[in-house]
């Protein structure tokens, strides 16, 4: 009988502590492990805060869901009808004319780019021809912006290539 009593008193004590017979309750204060919030009751199942079950552990977004209100919600994307996201970037799939753009990145380099000039051309004409061949993959307009651009840096690169002549002649007549 005496087993049966203490198991009896061991079933409340895990309740709640009882202070010199009287039903004053000291439960354990819970925190939410998401926002960290302290429980405004003992019995709180969520967070006042943040909304997350009180009952359940840490998880790694549960920092970001709390911060934007979004603890309980689903992100089930596959059921819910959205719409269709249309492509902000119009793609480019003519990769003669990337190609002419690539040359046309290398061409800026000081002095040896000059020779990547010639390579953009080459490039950005048969872009071109792809690209009014097969006007879905586009590239027309890659293509004629890098050979435009390719002209500016050529010109920058002869003004340099004449700095590169002419500062040693300054030099020599001084």
């Amino acid at each position: 009988m005496d087993n049966a009593k203490l198991k009896a008193d061991n079933d409340t004590g895990n309740r709640s502590n009882t202070l010199s017979g009287n039903n004053y309750s000291f439960g354990v204060e819970m925190n939410c492990s998401a926002c960290g919030t302290k429980a405004a009751r003992d019995d709180a199942r969520y967070c006042l805060v943040c909304g997350k079950i009180l009952s359940e552990d840490y998880q790694p977004l549960d920092t970001i869901r709390s911060a934007h209100r979004l603890q309980g919600k689903t992100f089930l994307l596959e059921n819910s009808e959205t719409e269709e996201i249309t492509d902000l970037f119009a793609r480019n799939e003519n990769g003669v004319a990337q190609t002419a753009y690539a040359c046309f990145v290398y061409s800026m380099v000081p002095y040896l780019g000059i020779l990547f000039i010639p390579f953009t051309l080459v490039f950005g004409s048969f872009g071109i021809a792809v690209a009014h061949q097969n006007p879905h993959l586009g590239g027309r307009k890659l293509a004629l912006l890098s050979m435009a651009m390719s002209m500016v840096v050529l010109a920058v690169q002869i003004f340099l290539w004449w700095l590169l002549y002419i500062i040693p002649e300054l030099a020599k007549g001084i």
